[in-house]
């Protein structure tokens, strides 16, 4: 698709030898006659799953309520803080980082998503609270690190020379959209409010207001964002199975993972812009895929470990791991076409200086590229399975086909693993365990 060029390199991936000496592209096909239609299985699953986001790319009532909340926001702020964690926060990030541009620059925009002292205590230096608002995200009030970090950065908005009416009117509650703790906090003090849709989890709200009202309030075009997610999900419609790039993805992760000894899937991303894109794939992934009870009840608990590297600072500390040591990595280089604000390098002239001739004149964007397939080429040559995503160019249609892209992808290894891709179950214990250690006297 025009919004992104995705490769399946054949010699080192689709030539690579299963279990029983298959090829990966042989399996695939068989893979393909088997599960003729997995996105019509996925949708038999609408009644028991959460699968809102779905519909997501095309919900204009959820846009529009958000740029209207956001624009009536803009006018009387200049910054945005998000209070959010996992789900409320990695999306909102990624994207924004991926679209705010020195040429363009988009308001700022803060993320408490951790209560780390020392991130709460930059973050209290670094943000103007004098023209801050908050967005608070927790779908049930109750998330500890959420709310505790909403409270603290709360009291610092409060004590700015502002009366009760002001402080409310910079307050906005993304939630449940009919009860809860927050829910009633924001009834009480008056706060504005948008919804976690009931059917939408947490790790697949990107593009739910969870993410939509503090991009729109920085600035980046929504509609773009969900004009190139739609896009994405219509290949989904359209496509014959074989060729679309999401199940292509999934099946390529699930037959290496369980036919072809690989245990890691490795994002390599070419281009920080691109670096929190890392971040928020890895939260998919483990979170919806490492289930230790199948959906007919057998044991489950097996799915590549997602990782990301980032290129070219980690293949000065990676990439002797990667070439010469286990065989056990899916490597996907992720990377764009073109960089806004990019520049040359110029040497100066000087005798010296010869052997870096082939450097004079070169945009960085360039030497970037080149790096990128340098350490594609020989990670190919060293065997080694690899497929590659390229972003034409840095912008929010591209950025909301990636997003699609990744979480249809996941939804199609769900039903491949056989697993709910669609809970957490692991998660839940260690906060039941956290609570019961700060209840204690």
């Amino acid at each position: 698709m025009d919004l992104l060029k995705i490769k399946l390199d054949q010699a080192c991936l689709l030539e690579r030898e299963l279990i029983g000496g298959q090829p990966l592209a042989e399996a695939l096909a068989q893979l393909d006659s088997e599960q003729s239609d997995l996105f019509s299985e996925l949708l038999d699953h609408q009644d028991e799953w959460p699968l809102g986001w779905l519909h997501l790319p095309e919900h204009d009532a959820y846009a529009a309520q958000c740029q209207e909340l956001a624009d009536r926001l803009a006018a009387q702020c200049e910054e945005l803080i998000v209070c959010g964690i996992g789900g409320s926060a990695l999306g909102t990030q990624a994207v924004y980082h991926a679209l705010d541009w020195p040429v363009t620059p988009l308001k700022p925009l803060w993320v408490q998503d951790n209560i780390d002292p020392s991130q709460l205590a930059w973050l209290r230096e670094s943000a103007d609270f004098s023209r801050a608002a908050l967005n608070v995200i927790s779908k049930s009030g109750g998330t500890l690190e959420t709310m505790a970090g909403f409270f603290h950065l709360l009291e610092i908005l409060e004590s700015e020379d502002l009366d009760d009416a002001e402080i409310a009117a910079r307050v906005v509650a993304t939630t449940d959209p009919s009860g809860g703790l927050l829910r009633q906090l924001a009834r009480d003090r008056g706060w504005a409010t948008l919804p976690v849709p009931a059917d939408v989890g947490g790790r697949f709200s990107v593009l739910a207001p969870v993410g939509l009202f503090p991009l729109a309030f920085a600035g980046v075009d929504i509609g773009e964002l969900l004009r190139g997610a739609a896009e994405m999900q219509a290949l989904a419609y359209n496509l014959p199975q074989r060729e679309n790039p999401a199940w292509q993805l999934a099946a390529v992760h699930y037959l290496l993972n369980t036919r072809g000894g690989i245990s890691e899937t490795l994002h390599y991303i070419y281009g920080d812009p691109l670096a929190q894109l890392g971040d928020w794939f890895r939260q998919l992934w483990a979170e919806s895929l490492a289930k230790a009870t199948r959906l007919d009840g057998g044991p489950g608990g097996q799915c590549a470990t997602p990782l990301v590297a980032r290129g070219t600072t980690d293949q000065h500390s990676q990439n002797q791991l990667y070439m010469e040591g286990p065989d056990n990595r899916l490597y996907g280089f992720i990377t764009a076409d073109s960089w806004e604000a990019d520049t040359g390098v110029i040497l100066p002239e000087d005798e010296a200086l010869k052997p870096l001739a082939y450097l004079d004149g070169r945009r960085f964007g360039e030497l970037l590229s080149a790096c990128c397939r340098g350490t594609r080429d020989a990670l190919v040559a060293a065997g080694r399975p690899v497929y590659e995503i390229t972003l034409p160019s840095l912008n929010p249609a591209s950025v909301g086909a990636y997003l699609q892209l990744w979480m249809l992808a996941t939804a199609y290894a769900g039903l491949m693993y056989g697993v709910n891709a669609f809970n957490q179950p692991g998660v839940e214990h260690s906060k039941q365990i956290t609570r019961q250690y700060l209840e204690q006297d």
